[in-house]
């Protein structure tokens, strides 16, 4: 929650050198600049920065959460996603979502397509030997950069009422995050840049 509230009081921006610099570990406590920076590991959380009209802050927020959604916000998330998509969900599906945050953008792209391997053709075909499996790609409203992720054979579905940005990714980190959900509403998730044998790895251990 002390997160969340920190997210609300600041807007996304470039630093400037006026304003008075604050850090904050993944718990949302105050540390110091020296302690930010030699806890920064990419492989365990991803820095972030904000400012207001006075103060700016780095903000550390862990890569990796395990969770459990109510059965009220569960069944809601399967019905919204059953809508965005025409895919009805059965209660014992587990539950993939890539999720394409608005980073990088359209004019940050020196490539016409992505070469990131979860767009692979063989990443769904594993991943349906792994368990009963229903995919669903979903995008950050955001987002205007859906030719570069190959839009013409990945059928994209905008979050439109930014419902899994509220529950899960509040954050606009780089190159999109993934979950994966069981049936009985527990979750894992991974924020930013990842693999397909980096899904393939964490599904086969979340749903054994």
């Amino acid at each position: 929650m002390r997160l969340t509230i920190l997210f609300m009081l600041f807007t996304s921006l470039n630093f400037g050198q006026e304003k008075s610099i604050v850090f904050y570990n993944e718990n949302g406590e105050k540390i110091s600049k020296q302690k930010f920076i030699r806890t920064k590991d990419y492989g365990k959380n991803l820095d972030l920065y904000f400012e207001n009209d006075t103060t700016q802050i780095g903000l550390l927020i862990t890569r990796q959460k395990f969770g459990q959604l109510d059965k009220n916000t569960f069944e809601y998330l399967k019905s919204y996603l059953s809508e965005l998509t025409d895919k009805p969900i059965d209660s014992t599906q587990n539950i993939v979502i890539n999720y394409l945050t608005a980073y990088p953008k359209k004019d940050e792209n020196k490539k016409s397509r992505s070469g990131w391997n979860v767009l692979n053709r063989d990443y769904l075909k594993k991943l349906h030997k792994i368990g009963n499996i229903i995919q669903f790609w979903i995008h950050s409203a955001e987002c205007d950069n859906l030719e570069y992720h190959h839009q013409k054979s990945i059928n994209w579905e905008e979050d439109e009422d930014n419902l899994l940005k509220k529950l899960f990714f509040p954050y606009e980190v780089r190159y999109g995050n993934y979950i994966l959900i069981k049936p009985d509403g527990k979750f894992y998730y991974f924020l930013g840049e990842h693999s397909k044998y980096h899904i393939w790895e964490n599904a086969e251990k979340f749903f054994k």
